[in-house]
């Protein structure tokens, strides 16, 4: 059965911040402006599709195209449907929503509707924009962002930043000597900020079109996607009530959706019919200084974790390049992996593989890099023993308590428990 749609247009919700080189999304709030714009005119069931509804079971869903036209019906004119046809609501709270929008049964949350402008127009009653009470963020300068204060002063606690096209709702104008302010309300931030910062209105709701993301929500179950805008062209595939896709364009009552990837990786595109899909605008909102702390913390964790996987990585790779010469011979003063090497000409040829400068003798290994105790070694570090306060040997921890190292003439290259005797120090030289 075709749907009288509920046009309803809406703000993101994840506010991308960079810091340093990483860009990281940080969820908003579920307060919600929702516009209920004027009911759409039905189309004819000659420029739309529809397959059998979500209730349906699972065994009618192949049904024929000539079976689903024959049982479509036009959307209801009635009395509710007139009470409706030049009521507009629109909710007092924020237009971003959650920054992946939950879904109820009715509908995604959060949605601000493309179509409203459009219906107003093909309407004889003058309806408010949608955007009547929406700002976007229009901020100039090298800090891209303008502080959202608690009081409408310059003098206000901080409570949080609003950066460069970011949407809000209005909630209150204030006058004030130098000029004027808005009461916003974005993401999870209330405060005031100057109007100069922000553009509204028609002007606003272009420029959130521009620099907002699409999406289309699946309203019916069983919605034929085809491979061109025209109900003759193939089917693709059938979408269910309640998903999600990127919308690419809306042209000649179709809507153009992002459908993935194929098996070989190529973009999956098709066309469905626009009555049964809402198509909503994510943007972003502003965020609190709390939010800002934790984004920034949580940055610098990714890249300690980013920085200690690099080096694991690397220590791995140390240890598995020197098990390769296991068995071959100890020469004393030697410095060949393959002919001959002693202690120090072994750590010294495997770590300057990887790029480690090392000093020639075992003694002065000992200084080259940041010593560490011997409970805390990681594989690749160096472990050294001593005589009589004179460190004499050296080897190369590898894990589970255990070293490679030229032993002597009689065992060669070899692996050993780190205990063989007692060790004295050890030193950390790839940080």
């Amino acid at each position: 059965m075709r749907k009288t749609r509920k046009l309803v247009a809406a703000g993101c919700v994840c506010m991308a911040m960079a810091v340093g080189t990483t860009a990281f999304a940080m969820p908003g709030a579920t307060s919600l402006v929702t516009v209920t714009p004027r009911t759409a005119s039905p189309a004819s069931s000659s420029d739309t599709e529809q397959a059998p509804s979500e209730t349906v079971p699972p065994e009618t869903k192949a049904a024929s195209e000539e079976t689903a036209a024959e049982n479509q019906e036009e959307p209801v004119q009635g009395v509710a449907a007139s009470e409706q046809a030049n009521k507009v609501t629109v909710g007092a709270a924020s237009l971003t929503a959650a920054s992946n929008v939950s879904v109820a049964a009715s509908g995604p949350e959060g949605m601000v509707s493309q179509a409203a402008v459009q219906m107003a127009a093909a309407s004889p009653t003058e309806v408010p924009s949608p955007y009547k009470d929406v700002a976007v963020s229009q901020v100039n300068g090298d800090d891209d962002y303008v502080n959202i204060r608690d009081e409408a002063s310059t003098e206000g606690e901080i409570l949080g930043k609003i950066y460069n096209n970011c949407a809000a709702t209005i909630e209150e104008t204030v006058e004030k000597e130098d000029g004027t302010w808005y009461k916003i309300h974005s993401g999870s931030v209330d405060g005031y900020i100057k109007a100069e910062y922000f553009v509204t209105g028609d002007e606003a709701e272009a420029l959130a079109l521009k620099i907002g993301k699409m999406f289309g929500y699946v309203e019916e179950g069983g919605l034929r996607v085809r491979t061109e805008p025209t109900t003759e062209s193939d089917i693709i595939t059938t979408l269910w009530a309640g998903e999600k896709y990127t919308v690419v364009e809306q042209a000649d009552g179709f809507v153009k959706l992002s459908l993935g990837d194929d098996d070989d990786g190529n973009p999956v595109t098709g066309y469905v019919a626009e009555q049964y899909v809402q198509v909503y605008v994510k943007f972003d909102k502003a965020i609190s200084l709390e939010e800002e702390q934790e984004m920034i913390a949580e940055a610098k964790r990714r890249e300690e974790e980013a920085e200690a996987a690099k080096k694991s990585s690397k220590r791995e790779a140390v240890v598995a390049y020197a098990k390769q010469f296991i068995g071959n011979p100890y020469v004393w003063g030697g410095g060949s992996l393959t002919n001959g090497t002693d202690c120090s000409g072994f750590t010294r040829g495997v770590l300057g593989h990887f790029g480690y400068g090392l000093s020639r003798t075992s003694r002065a290994q000992a200084g080259d890099g940041r010593q560490v105790p011997l409970n805390s070694v990681e594989p690749g570090d160096l472990i050294f023993y001593a005589s009589g306060g004179r460190i004499y040997h050296v080897a190369l921890y590898i894990g589970g308590g255990r070293v490679i190292h030229a032993i002597d003439e009689a065992h060669g290259i070899g692996i050993s428990s780190m205990y063989w005797t007692t060790p004295c120090s050890a030193v950390d030289v790839i940080g």
